[in-house]
């Protein structure tokens, strides 16, 4: 394998450099993706449109989560069976990565377009957003079958340290949904149909580049005659990923709750937490891509049983994304009236997001811990732990927390609770990961 070296005894920094800068690179295409439509949108002054993008934004966040729970879970899945030597095993975990998700971004598809009417009811839409809503939710719809598969392919061509193409291919997504939006948003005038397009094109064009780089590799498969649903591979790329997924579902839904909370402060106040969520998302994009760059090199070591460098690795990974979250909050907050400012020239929306963005960015340095906690449990194959970790964040801890804020302090309570849920989820995922290092520890010295 030409990255072993590099997993088994690269330094933290060396695996920082090699395997987290290109996946932070492709975090910060991912945020780029999700800007471009606000930014365009923003700056033609509609802001019910701008409305429309934010109350959609679950969904897309679903499709991303199916694109994670194959993808992470084959990721996870194919580096462990690296460092076990199982070369067998990564050809049936990437083939099934494949064809899972074609067929669930088939599903999702069907279910989208066909309950579309319940669906905008649903994400809290009213009589001036729906249309725009559903206007771009069809178009999103028909690209989730090339969407949730290049997620997975990009994911999982990761586990053996070559992040390049997995890089490239987002990159070359991004470039081009940039060019398209303002093409489509500014010239066509398409508005959120034309958002919608350039992102499923970026998209498409994104997976062509996957399919080509994951052919090239001897390691992993393609082929239809490696698929399989015994429940040794499909359970376990499934149980691996459910985590992250779980997680990333739950966001969606727990996204749906606050957009249905904050649409009775009205339409000023989802466009200002549109805005001002696309401002801040940066540092918590760049935390994670610090995480999920090292993973595979986790899942490798702990497939190795090197207890010793596996805890060099993620205390390590854990110090820098707290110094760097804490760094750009820093920055942001000083500059958040100018960051806001840049995608939306309405007074009142520029005042209230300034507000929405220092909630966001209170606690995003402790965010560093909880994501490197839940990385750690992931790549180690603990699946329970991981699970409840990544999902108290999300729901089980935001939930709560967010209806008890809102009901006691209004809209503050909704952009504060984010803060407060990333405090009490931090401290109950480092309790997790110290049992679970015991329960390792003691099985390696028995």
């Amino acid at each position: 394998m030409k990255n072993e070296k590099l997993l088994r005894e690269g330094s933290v920094w060396q695996l920082l450099l090699k395997l987290s800068l290109p996946v932070i690179l492709i975090m910060m295409v991912t945020v780029l993706y999700n800007m471009a439509d606000v930014f365009f949108i923003g700056r033609s002054g509609d802001r019910y449109q701008l409305a429309a993008i934010s109350l959609a934004g679950p969904v897309f966040t679903t499709i991303s989560a199916f694109n994670t729970l194959i993808g992470f879970g084959g990721c996870t899945a194919c580096s462990i069976a690296l460092g076990e030597g199982r070369n067998d095993l990564v050809k049936k975990y990437s083939a099934f990565v494949v064809y899972a998700s074609l067929a669930l971004g088939f599903v999702l598809m069907v279910l989208i377009l066909s309950g579309m009417r319940v669906l905008i009811a649903l994400l809290g839409t009213n009589e001036e957003t729906a249309a725009y809503t559903a206007e771009y939710l069809r178009i999103l719809a028909l690209g989730a079958p090339f969407m949730i598969l290049g997620g997975g392919l990009g994911n999982t061509i990761r586990a053996d340290g070559d992040v390049k193409n997995a890089m490239l291919a987002s990159l070359s997504g991004t470039v081009l949904n940039i060019i398209l939006d303002p093409l489509f948003i500014s010239v066509f005038r398409w508005g959120c149909r034309g958002a919608a397009l350039a992102t499923v094109i970026g998209n498409i064009v994104s997976l062509v580049l996957l399919l080509r780089a994951m052919r090239e590799k001897n390691a992993f498969s393609l082929s239809i005659k490696e698929f399989t649903l015994r429940r040794e591979i499909s359970l376990r790329v499934l149980g691996l990923g459910l985590p992250m997924a779980a997680s990333t579902l739950l966001m969606s839904f727990s996204s749906a709750i606050s957009n249905r909370l904050t649409v009775s402060y009205g339409n000023v106040a989802v466009a200002a937490r549109s805005v001002a969520g696309k401002s801040a998302m940066l540092i918590p994009m760049i935390v994670m891509g610090l995480c999920m760059g090292v993973q595979p090199a986790i899942s490798f070591v702990y497939g190795c049983r090197d207890r010793a460098r596996l805890r060099k690795i993620v205390f390590g990974v854990g110090a820098v994304c707290v110094g760097v979250a804490a760094l750009m909050s820093a920055v942001f907050f000083l500059f958040r009236e100018q960051f806001v400012a840049a995608f939306s020239s309405d007074a009142e929306i520029i005042s209230l997001g300034k507000t929405m963005m220092l909630g966001t960015l209170l606690a995003v340095p402790v965010e560093g811990v909880y994501h490197m906690c839940s990385t750690f449990l992931q790549a180690t194959g603990k699946v329970s732990f991981a699970t409840l970790t990544s999902l108290m964040q999300k729901g089980l801890v935001f939930l709560p927390v967010l209806l008890l804020m809102e009901k006691l302090f209004g809209l503050d309570g909704i952009i504060f609770s984010n803060a407060v849920t990333t405090l009490i989820s931090t401290g109950i995922a480092l309790l997790l990961c110290r049992s679970w290092s015991r329960q390792m520890l003691s099985t390696a010295k028995g």
